[in-house]
C-alpha cells in the first residue's frame, strides 16, 4: 500500500522534471509490448491456417517400416507445440514490458531489480557450473566421437566377414559373423557409458544414485527372462544350428527360418504361418535342420507303406523305386532304396527312401510321391493294404513264394 501513494506523489510535474520523459519511454515500452503481441497473434493465425492446409498431404512418421504418427498426429502435434510457443512468448512480452515499465519509477525499481534477481540467479548458477563442466563435456564429446567411429569400424570389418570379402576363421566363422559384430559392438558401447557416466554433470548428487538403485531393481526383476533368452539366443549363435532361409523343425514347429535374434527365432510354416520360438525354448528341445544336407543333395526322405506277405518283395521294392524316379525334385543319383523295416503277423513294412536338395519343397515331394506311388500300385494290381486273416493252416495254400514255396496238399478235417 505504499507504493502507491510513492507512486502518485511523482506524478506532479512540478516534482519529478523527468517525468514526461519517463511517461514517452514507458508509453513507448507499452506499445512495442502490443505491437508484438499483435505481431505474435497474427504468425500464430497463418501458422494455423498453414497447418489446417496441409493436414491430409503431410505424409506419415516412419522408423524401420514402423509407422509411429499418421499426418494428421503429426500435425496436431505441430500445432499444439505452436500454442504453447504462443503463449510462452506472450507470457515472456508482458513480463519484460512490466519490468521495464517499473524500472521507470524509483519507487518500484528496486521490485525489479528483485525479481531479475530471481531470474537471474539461476542462469549465472548455471551459465559458471556449465564453464566447471566444460572439460568433462570435451571429454565426453571425444569419447562419443571415438566411440562412434570404432563402431563403424567394427560393422564394416563384420560386414565384410559376413559377406565373404574379409576371412576371420578360424576366430570367427562366417555364419556367426553379424551377431558376433553386434556383441562386439555392445560390449564397446557398455565400455563407453562407463567411461562416459562419472563425468556427466550431477551423477554424483544423492538424487542421481537413489534413482540409479530404483532402475537397477526394476530391470533385476523385470528382465530375468529376457536376460536367459539373450543368453541362450547366444549360445545358440555359435551352435550354428541352422542359418536364415533353413526349413527346419523346432519344438515340433516346421518352417524356414526367417528371423534369427537373440531373443527369438522367427519361423514361416508350409501354410504361411509366422512362428516366433523364443530362444530359451529352442535351446530347451529338439532342433531338426533339414536344408543342412539338402544343400549337398543329401537329405533323405521317406514313406512307409505295408503290403501283405502274398505280393514277393521285389516286386514291391521296384514299383516304389519307380514311383519315387518319378517324382519331381528327387535325384536319380543317389538311387532311391527300400528297406523293409518290420515284418508283422499278415503284412511287411516297406520304407522307400529318395534323395533330394530341396527342403524348402518338401510338402510338395511327400504328396506327389505318394501319387506316384499309388499310381503304380494300382497299374500293377497290388494292393496297398495291412491284410489280417483267421484261417486254418492244415491244408491250406501257403503265402510263401518262389522256389521255397510248399506243394499244396488237400484240407484233412477228422470227422468222428
Amino acid at each position: 500500500m505504499h507504493v502507491l501513494p510513492a507512486l502518485l506523489a511523482e506524478i506532479p510535474f512540478w516534482k519529478n522534471p523527468d517525468y514526461l520523459k519517463r511517461a514517452a519511454i514507458t508509453l513507448l515500452i507499452l506499445v512495442t509490448a502490443f505491437l508484438l503481441w499483435r505481431l505474435l497473434r497474427r504468425g500464430r493465425a497463418r501458422l494455423d491456417d498453414l497447418l489446417q492446409s496441409k493436414r491430409r498431404t503431410v505424409p506419415p512418421l516412419h522408423i524401420r517400416g514402423l509407422q509411429l504418427l499418421t499426418g494428421s498426429q503429426i500435425v496436431s502435434a505441430v500445432t499444439l507445440l505452436s500454442v504453447a510457443v504462443f503463449y510462452g512468448l506472450v507470457l515472456l512480452d508482458v513480463i519484460v514490458a512490466l519490468l521495464l515499465t517499473f524500472s521507470q519509477f524509483p519507487a518500484t525499481e528496486r521490485y525489479v531489480n528483485l525479481v531479475l534477481g530471481w531470474v537471474l540467479t539461476p542462469l549465472h548458477d548455471l551459465y559458471y557450473g556449465f564453464l566447471a563442466s566444460l572439460p568433462n563435456l570435451i571429454t565426453i564429446l571425444v569419447i562419443a566421437l571415438l566411440t562412434r567411429f570404432i563402431l563403424k569400424a567394427v560393422s564394416f570389418l563384420f560386414t565384410k566377414a559376413d559377406e565373404g570379402a574379409i576371412n576371420l576363421s578360424p576366430w570367427v566363422h562366417r555364419d556367426v559373423a553379424l551377431p558376433t559384430g553386434q556383441i562386439v559392438r555392445a560390449v564397446i558401447i557398455v565400455i563407453a557409458l562407463f567411461l562416459i557416466a562419472p563425468r556427466i554433470p550431477g551423477t554424483g548428487s544423492e538424487a542421481a544414485k537413489g534413482l540409479s538403485v530404483v532402475i537397477g531393481l526394476m530391470v533385476s526383476f523385470g528382465s530375468s527372462s529376457t536376460v536367459g533368452n539373450v543368453i541362450a539366443g547366444i549360445v545358440l549363435t555359435y551352435m550354428r544350428p541352422f542359418r536364415v532361409g533353413d526349413r527346419v523343425q523346432i519344438q515340433g514347429t516346421t518352417g524356414d527360418v526367417m528371423e534369427r535374434t537373440f531373443l527369438y527365432t522367427k519361423l514361416l510354416t508350409p501354410k504361411n504361418e509366422e512362428v516366433l520360438i523364443p530362444s530359451t525354448k529352442a535351446l530347451d528341445g529338439n532342433i531338426t535342420n533339414y536344408s543342412a544336407q539338402a544343400r549337398s543333395g543329401n537329405l533323405i526322405l521317406y514313406t512307409t507303406v505295408t503290403i501283405g506277405y502274398d505280393t514277393p518283395w521285389q516286386t514291391v521294392h521296384q514299383l516304389l523305386i519307380d514311383a519315387a524316379l518319378k517324382t519331381e525334385m528327387v535325384a536319380p543319383n543317389p538311387q532311391p532304396f527300400v528297406l523293409q523295416t518290420a515284418l508283422d503277423d499278415f503284412y511287411i513294412h516297406y520304407q522307400v527312401n529318395a534323395f533330394t536338395a530341396h527342403a524348402e519343397a518338401m510338402p510338395r515331394i511327400y504328396s506327389e510321391l505318394h501319387r506316384n506311388i499309388q499310381d503304380a500300385f494300382n497299374a500293377a494290381g497290388v494292393e496297398i493294404m495291412s491284410p489280417h486273416y483267421t484261417q486254418l493252416r492244415d491244408g491250406n495254400q501257403s503265402t510263401v513264394q518262389g522256389p521255397l514255396k510248399p506243394k499244396a496238399t488237400r484240407f484233412r478235417v477228422a470227422m468222428d
